[in-house]
C-alpha cells in the first residue's frame, strides 16, 4: 500500500471495481483513527487499498465543531457498490460514530466517492458522491493520488475539479512519508498542533 502515489498512469477507474474512499474525522485522536481506519480497511476481505493519501487539517462544513483531519484512499474491491457502503457504516460503527446531527462532528466519517464509472442513484447510495465536486477537503486529497481519474457525471478529471474549488478551509498537509511526520501549511496559514 503506497502513499501519495499517483496511480492514474498504471489503473484506469473505468476497470472496476476500483473505488475512492473519504475519510474524515474531528472527535477523539483524529489522526490515530484514520490510520487505524486505512489499516482495518486494507484488512477487510473483497478490499484491497491500493493507496492513501496525505492527510489534511480542514475547516468544518456544517454547525459550529472542531477542525478536521481528511484523507481519501483507493481501493481495488470485490464488493458491490451497495455491500462496499454496509461495509463502510460498520467501520464507522466500530470506531464510535453516531448519526446524531447533520454534518456534525464525528470520531470517523467513511464515504464512497467513486465506484469506477458507475452512475447511481438509490435511496440509500448516490454516485458519484453529489457534493465530491464542491469539496476541497475530499478533492484535495483525491487529487493526490488520482489526479486524472474523471468523474463521470461532469466529465473533468478530478484535478481539475481541484483547481475550480481551490484551498479553501485548507489549513495544512500531513505526509508520513520517509518515517517521519512532516507538516506543510497552506496559504501561509500556521500548521496545526501536533496530536
Amino acid at each position: 500500500m503506497a502513499e501519495c502515489t499517483d496511480l492514474s498512469l498504471s489503473i484506469s477507474p473505468s476497470d472496476p471495481p476500483l473505488a475512492a474512499i473519504a475519510l474524515g474525522s474531528n472527535l477523539g485522536e483524529p489522526l490515530r483513527q484514520l490510520r487505524s481506519a486505512v489499516q482495518m480497511l486494507a484488512q477487510t476481505a473483497g478490499i484491497d487499498v491500493l493507496a492513501y493519501s496525505p492527510w489534511y487539517y480542514t475547516v468544518p462544513v456544517g454547525p459550529p465543531q472542531p477542525n478536521y483531519w481528511n484523507g481519501c484512499l483507493i481501493a481495488r474491491v470485490q464488493l458491490s457498490p451497495w455491500a462496499l457502503l454496509k461495509t463502510l457504516q460498520r467501520i464507522e460503527v466500530q470506531f464510535g460514530r453516531q448519526r446524531q446531527e447533520h454534518w456534525g462532528a464525528r470520531t470517523l466519517d467513511l464515504d464512497l466517492l467513486l465506484y469506477g464509472d458507475r452512475v447511481i442513484t438509490t435511496a440509500e447510495l448516490t454516485l458519484p458522491h453529489p457534493r465530491l465536486a464542491e469539496r476541497p477537503f475530499v478533492l484535495a486529497p483525491l487529487a493526490a493520488i488520482a489526479p486524472h481519474w474523471r468523474h463521470p457525471v461532469l466529465g473533468e478529471t478530478i484535478q481539475t475539479l481541484r483547481q475550480q474549488v481551490g484551498d479553501v478551509g485548507i489549513i495544512a498537509v500531513l505526509s508520513d512519508d520517509a518515517g517521519e511526520t512532516m507538516c506543510a501549511t497552506v496559504a501561509d496559514r500556521q500548521p496545526p498542533e501536533r496530536r
